[in-house]
């Protein structure tokens, strides 16, 4: 249709939704793709669906929903931050 597709709704570490696993598959079919959070702690999207009934008030959770960084700047995983770095052309550090 000759217009930009974004998508929205990709990533939920906790149900197998990975950068790894959509990110080349946007890449290969040019749909931008937006994450939800980027650094933990803004939006709090980094916390697992579950945290309404366990709050992670005490605790980090085992495996992040959806943000990239910590709030010091640190790579929750740095192979993520390696792949969208391939993928989007910027040199690694």
């Amino acid at each position: 249709m000759g217009r930009p597709l974004i998508c929205t709704e990709y990533m939920a570490r906790g149900n197998g939704s990975t950068f790894e696993g959509s990110l080349p598959v946007a890449k290969k079919y040019n749909v931008g793709a937006i994450n939800w959070g980027l650094v933990a702690g803004k939006t709090q999207t980094y916390l697992p669906w579950d945290s309404w009934k366990k709050p992670y008030t005490d605790r980090e959770p085992a495996m992040w929903f959806h943000e990239i960084f910590r709030t010091d700047g640190k790579p929750y995983k740095q192979e993520e931050v390696d792949l969208i770095e391939k993928l989007t052309g910027r040199p690694a550090k």
